[in-house]
């Protein structure tokens, strides 16, 4: 779900019910809705009154995403809210929230690994955990928008990028789900398939170190080693290796300056692809 960019459902109920409280206190006040809503926000701090009810759950929406202070009354807007045409309020408020809510999902993921090292380094104890490392730039990205590599076209389809990136991919070890006895085997307990070392079969095992199948990457690297000096980014022996295998699956060097993320990813992506179907095809023949 955090590489599809899709918010879990507490926090996009929170974006919907924040949405409704903006249409009862600030585009259609006149109606009965709104009037009954009102009313019913004055008593909701009694001790009668129901847990579960709307406005109980729009209060807990606000505290949520940390945007409560002016909660029951309008909700403070930004200027491209208020510029808006009335008609379109409601649609710019929505797209006010996004980010918010990415935020707070950034926040969630941050809290469960609070001493995560940066650069990311060291063991990994979960898929989350390892995708959180891997993937950490890109998880401060607006949840509602589709990653890069999904919406440029290429002469291949991104799929299998996908599925290497949301651990759906079946020729990976560690995204294979093996259920014995009623039990979920631990994520260390998976280990590389394609050499004899026992070591985990990360993504960064058998992107990078496994003798079997880490020279399908050797051109892709070339052309990031080249590219890293071309944009004055540190040298590739200089990142780590979840930093390294983080490039190779797409996404963009720490440090590198806006301007250049197109031209990034329009120099890397076709490489990026051609590389994915090689490794692909290489493991299915291994298997």
């Amino acid at each position: 779900m955090v590489e599809l960019d899709l918010p879990p459902l507490i926090l996009q109920q929170a974006l919907q019910l924040l949405t409704l409280h903006f249409r009862y206190t600030v585009l259609h006040t006149n109606t009965i809705a709104s009037k009954l809503y009102n009313l019913r926000c004055k008593f909701r701090c009694s001790n009668a009154h129901p847990q579960h009810t709307i406005e109980n759950r729009i209060a807990k929406a606000h505290s949520t995403l940390m945007i409560s202070s002016t909660y029951p009354g309008p909700p403070s807007m930004p200027r491209s809210v208020t510029l808006a045409k009335p008609k379109n309020k409601g649609k710019s408020y929505t797209t006010f929230l996004k980010p918010i809510v990415s935020a707070e999902r950034l926040r969630q993921i941050r809290l469960k690994y609070p001493h995560a090292p940066l650069p990311p380094c060291g063991n990994v104890s979960s898929r989350l955990h390892a995708h959180f490392l891997l993937h950490y730039l890109s998880l401060c990205n607006n949840l509602y928008k589709p990653p890069p590599y999904l919406k440029m076209r290429g002469h291949r389809n991104p799929m299998s990028l996908l599925r290497l990136r949301s651990q759906s991919h079946q020729s990976i070890p560690t995204h294979m789900l093996t259920i014995a006895d009623n039990k979920r085997d631990v994520y260390d307990s998976r280990v590389c398939l394609y050499c004899p070392s026992g070591v985990t079969g990360s993504e960064i095992q058998i992107i990078l170190k496994c003798p079997a199948t880490s020279h399908v990457a050797m051109d892709l690297i070339k052309l990031l080693r080249i590219l890293l000096y071309d944009t004055c980014q540190p040298d590739w022996s200089t990142l780590t290796t979840h930093q390294q295998t983080s490039l190779i699956l797409g996404d963009l060097p720490s440090t590198l300056p806006k301007t250049f993320h197109h031209v990034w990813l329009q120099s890397t992506l076709p490489a990026i692809l051609d590389y994915v179907s090689h490794l692909e095809t290489f493991l299915y023949n291994m298997t």
